[in-house]
C-alpha cells in the first residue's frame, strides 16, 4: 500500500475539487499524516484504499467549504447550538434504537448523513423533499444490503463524530482494522478543536433548517465527555448500557465483517477483534465514567437496552 496518498496530495485534491486554499488553521495536520501512515500500513484492497481516499480527501473538501462558508457569514454565530442531547455508551447497546425513537420528538434537531457530507449549501425545510443529496441518499439507502446489521434511515439520524471528527482528522475509522499506534494516538489526541468545528457544523445546518436544539449520537464521544461538555456547557447524555459480553461479541463480528469488504483478509488476525475492542471500548467506558463524576450525575439519563428491546415506547 505504498501508493496511498501523501498529505500534501490529499491536500491538493481537495483544493483542487473546491477551488479554495484557506484551510482555516492546521489542527489537522497531525491527525492527516497519522491516518494516511496508518492506511498505508494496511493490506487494503481497491475498494479500501478508494474509500480510504475519499473520506480523506472528503473531509478536507468539506472543510475548505465550511471556512469559505463561515467567512462569508458571520452571523452564524448569533444563532447558538442549543443543548446538545447526546446519546452515547458503548456501540451495539441500542444507540441507534434509541436515537431513533427519540429524533420522532419534533422539538429536535438530528444530523441526517446526507447533510453531514455535504453541509453546504445549507439544507432549507422546505426544499428537502427534492434536495439532490437527500434524493440521491434516499435511492443508496434502498439499494442497501446489510439492513439487518445495521438500520439505515437516510432520513432520520446518523452518527456525527464519523462524519465530523474528520474536519481534524480525528475520525476514528472503526471501519477499517486501525493499527494499535494509530488507535493509541486518537485516545490520547486533543478533541477542543475537533468540537468547535463541530459546532460551526451544526449551525450552518440549522441557519436555514430549525430547529436549533440538537440530539446527537455516536459512541465514541465516551471516550471526550468533558471535552464535549467544555464546548456545549448546557449538554445533557443520555447512556445506553447492555451486558458488555454481548457488546463485544457483536462489535467484534461487525468489524471484521466491515474490515473484509476492505482488506485483503489473509493478513488479519479474526481471534484478535475481541480482545483488541475489548481493551478499547473498556478504556472509552473507564474514562467516561470519570468524567460523569467531575461533569456530574445530574446530567445523565441511564438506559438499558433490555428495557428498550421490552417496552421502547415506554
Amino acid at each position: 500500500s505504498e501508493f496511498m496518498l501523501k498529505p500534501d496530495q490529499a491536500m491538493e485534491r481537495a483544493i483542487a475539487a473546491t477551488g479554495l486554499t484557506d484551510f482555516g488553521g492546521d489542527d489537522f495536520a497531525e491527525g492527516l499524516e497519522r491516518a494516511l501512515a496508518a492506511f498505508a500500513a494496511l493490506p487494503l484492497n481497491q475498494a479500501g484504499r478508494a474509500g480510504a481516499e475519499a473520506a480523506i480527501v472528503g473531509s478536507l473538501a468539506s472543510r475548505l467549504r465550511i471556512e469559505d462558508h463561515w467567512k462569508r457569514h458571520p452571523e452564524l454565530a448569533e444563532v447558538p447550538v442549543q443543548g446538545p442531547v447526546l446519546v452515547t455508551g458503548l456501540p451495539r447497546t441500542g444507540t441507534t434504537a434509541t436515537v431513533a425513537m427519540m429524533a420522532l420528538d419534533p422539538r429536535f434537531r438530528f444530523l441526517r448523513g446526507w447533510e453531514a457530507v455535504q453541509p453546504l449549501p445549507p439544507p432549507v425545510l422546505a426544499e428537502e423533499a427534492t434536495d439532490a443529496r437527500a434524493v440521491a441518499a434516499r435511492a443508496a439507502a434502498a439499494s442497501y444490503a446489510n439492513q439487518a446489521m445495521h438500520l439505515s434511515d437516510p432520513d432520520g439520524p446518523e452518527e456525527d463524530l464519523v462524519f465530523l471528527a474528520g474536519l481534524t482528522m480525528r475520525a476514528y475509522h472503526g471501519a477499517f482494522p486501525m493499527p494499535d499506534s494509530f488507535v493509541d494516538w486518537w485516545i490520547g489526541s486533543d478533541f477542543t478543536a475537533t468540537y468547535r468545528w463541530h459546532r460551526k457544523v451544526l449551525q450552518i445546518l440549522h441557519s436555514r433548517r430549525p430547529p436549533h436544539l440538537w440530539l446527537l449520537k455516536a459512541p465514541p464521544h465516551i471516550y471526550r465527555l468533558e471535552e464535549f461538555v467544555a464546548e456545549y456547557p448546557d449538554a445533557r447524555i443520555v447512556m445506553t448500557h447492555r451486558d458488555p459480553a454481548s457488546v463485544i461479541a457483536s462489535d467484534s463480528s461487525l468489524r471484521y465483517h466491515l474490515s473484509s469488504e476492505r482488506c485483503d483478509m489473509a493478513g488479519l488476525d479474526k481471534r484478535s477483534y475481541g480482545p483488541k475492542l475489548l481493551h478499547f471500548w473498556k478504556q472509552g467506558m473507564d474514562r467516561a465514567m470519570a468524567a460523569r463524576q467531575r461533569i456530574g450525575d445530574e446530567r445523565f439519563v441511564d438506559l438499558r437496552n433490555a428495557d428498550v428491546v421490552a417496552d421502547p415506547v415506554g
